[in-house]
């Protein structure tokens, strides 16, 4: 810790950091997690699967069954995305995921950083 750090609460929950999901090799959506661990315990969730299971993109499932999700950490690109398209959501206490791809039947808020 640096003198112009202040210190930590040890009741203070840890900072998000922005992550994005790989659905078979292609990043798919960013969304904000704790860590590596939370984000891997958010993408194996049966209900986030279902609903990624029921979404398509030019008419092709984004997540076949059996496909590979796979966490990491966002690149800037997909960092700015991301904030750009929570900026510009209404509030919500609810986690925001932005997709990253066209997604049939969802409105565009924003899919690249300008």
């Amino acid at each position: 810790m640096s003198a112009a750090e202040p210190p930590a609460r040890p009741d203070a929950p840890p900072p998000s950091r922005i992550f994005t999901l790989e659905i078979d090799g292609r990043p798919t959506l960013a969304f904000e997690a704790t860590g590596l661990p939370e984000a891997n315990e958010i993408c194996s969730d049966d209900s986030f699967r279902s609903d990624l299971h029921a979404l398509t993109s030019n008419g092709v499932a984004i997540c076949a069954e059996g496909a590979t999700l796979a966490p990491r950490p966002a690149a800037q690109d997909e960092i700015a995305a991301f904030r750009r398209a929570v900026g510009m959501a209404p509030p919500s206490d609810e986690p925001t995921t932005v997709f990253l791809i066209k997604v049939d039947g969802v409105m565009v808020v924003a899919v690249d950083p300008r």
